[in-house]
């Protein structure tokens, strides 16, 4: 069974364990710390009940529109819906925090996420030619407005 909760400073150490195994360029401590303690940005862990941290995302939100910064799963534990559950929390924080459009950039060549963000009604906006490094892959820029996406309830 896995448990998304909010994420606490004391979860750092962990949650850069999972962010080194699945990004070529993982944030610092620094920028994890920061991320944290802003009061724009919410940001969730998936633990499974033993508390060992399998997973996380995060956004920020400034007005009425979402920027999803990271949605991360261990290697492992990847294709268990993990991913959708970390972002469904995340969707239901927009919501609650007033958030009306959720925009987030993903490789194209990440067909899961792609498959991901689509069943929930990200719709394709735009791209940005060479966006990611090592390797040097172009963004998909989607789009997701709220009241148009899917939610399990």
């Amino acid at each position: 069974m896995i448990n998304v909760r909010k994420m606490f400073l004391e979860d750092i150490e962990a949650v850069m364990k999972v962010d080194k195994d699945s990004f070529s360029i993982p944030w610092s401590r620094e920028s994890f710390f920061l991320e944290v303690e802003s009061p724009l940005s919410s940001y969730v862990v998936a633990e499974e009940e033993t508390g060992r941290i399998v997973g996380y995302g995060g956004f920020y939100l400034i007005m009425d529109q979402v920027e999803i910064t990271n949605i991360a799963v261990l290697g492992e534990k990847r294709g268990q819906g993990i991913g959708k559950s970390i972002l469904e929390a995340l969707i239901k924080l927009v919501v609650v925090g007033g958030g009306k459009i959720v925009n987030l950039d993903v490789r194209n060549s990440n067909e899961a996420a792609k498959a991901l963000y689509y069943s929930y009604g990200f719709k394709l906006v735009g791209s940005r030619k060479g966006y990611y490094q090592k390797p040097s892959e172009d963004a998909l820029l989607l789009s997701l407005d709220i009241e148009e996406g899917l939610l399990d309830d």
